[in-house]
């Protein structure tokens, strides 16, 4: 009887919820928030479209740095699609792709992807960290996973300027709805759980749901 009135209360929106087993009443503003789909570009869909023909069986997930033009101030100009698959397939995937994309390039650290960057979309090809967000549309990462992976010091979070971060974090908690026990699951595991917690306490205006 409680999982039946948890699900219609929040069919009807009077209730929403941050993670299993979290909710909140749910104000004005908060109603209007959507699920998170992006329109990707072709190449990504055609990326997509070779991955899964190649390998029909593969576990992977993709997102392209445009996603992040919705919050920025500084518009990206020159996309990069970003191909993350489990671990024991990185090799096969990108010298497949790299057949067709001569520009593609696996598992590049900054310094080296900035030195083969090609004429026109970028491709990096690298390992999907275990316990990643799984897709909620065919291999489109979503925003819990992103979040957490444009905060590293890896190449993912080195291709936006920091001085963004906050307006690209407070829109995307402001537009969209956010597992954020999912999205903190994924940051321990990525060890940016600290690193998470206190950029937004301290760098944004996000009220969070399920931490203090």
């Amino acid at each position: 009887m409680i999982n039946w009135l948890l699900h219609s209360f929040r069919e009807k929106g009077i209730l929403s919820s941050v993670g299993a087993g979290k909710y909140y009443v749910t104000s004005a503003h908060e109603a209007t928030k959507k699920m998170y789909i992006y329109p990707h570009s072709p190449e990504f869909f055609d990326l997509e479209t070779q991955i899964t023909d190649r390998f029909p069986l593969l576990k992977f997930q993709m997102w392209e740095l445009i996603q992040m033009n919705d919050f920025v101030n500084h518009q990206i100009a020159k996309n990069v699609i970003f191909i993350e698959t489990e671990n024991m397939m990185v090799n096969s995937v990108y010298e497949d792709l790299h057949t067709r994309h001569p520009y593609a390039m696996i598992e590049p650290d900054t310094a080296l992807f900035y030195k083969l960057r090609g004429p026109d979309t970028d491709i990096v090809v690298q390992k999907l960290p275990s316990e990643a967000p799984a897709p909620l549309i065919n291999h489109s990462c979503t925003l819990e996973k992103i979040v957490v992976d444009i905060l590293s010091q890896k190449l993912t979070g080195q291709l936006i300027e920091r001085s963004e971060y906050p307006a690209i974090y407070e829109g995307i908690f402001n537009k969209f709805h956010i597992d954020e026990t999912r999205m903190f699951r994924y940051a321990r595991r990525r060890n940016l759980y600290n690193a998470l917690r206190s950029f937004i306490f301290e760098q944004t205006n996000i009220q969070l749901k399920t931490i203090q």
